[in-house]
């Protein structure tokens, strides 16, 4: 028998990150959707970062970073985005099935996020993007 994964609720989604996370915020429009508020500093050399996580139950994540993040020398735009202007990180394939709404929140995204960073500081320093990763055409771009 095929066991189907069971989406988390909102609920759950936001007791995890709040515990595992202590000192962010999580606000709670309605059941099926929350903004969490958090910052993160990708190592102990690193800069700290003001970030926002939007999710409702069944689409994708959306993480902004919410500081100022500056471009590497050179360069016009930010690495690795789905909007420079709004600062709105890609994190994973969508189409690779990477992440679902089974996952918990704070053990994939999350992570993502300071991993995310990491490589944005090395960036900074050299122009070249290190993090790896592939990123889909602007049409293919699904909310």
């Amino acid at each position: 028998m095929v066991q189907k994964n069971k989406i988390l609720t909102i609920a759950i989604q936001a007791g995890l990150l709040k515990s595992i996370y202590s000192g962010s915020k999580v606000v709670t429009s309605h059941e099926h959707a929350l903004s969490w508020y958090f910052q993160v500093t990708p190592s102990p050399l690193s800069a700290t970062y003001d970030v926002r996580l939007d999710y409702i139950v069944g689409k994708r994540p959306q993480v902004y970073v919410m500081t100022p993040l500056r471009l590497a020398k050179g360069k016009t735009k930010l690495p690795h985005v789905y909007d420079t202007e709004k600062q709105r990180l890609c994190l994973y394939y969508p189409d690779g099935h990477e992440w679902n709404s089974s996952m918990p929140l704070a053990k994939t995204i999350v992570p993502w996020i300071y991993e995310w960073l990491y490589y944005y500081e090395f960036w900074l320093s050299s122009g070249d993007w290190l993090g790896g990763g592939i990123h889909p055409p602007a049409s293919k771009l699904k909310n």
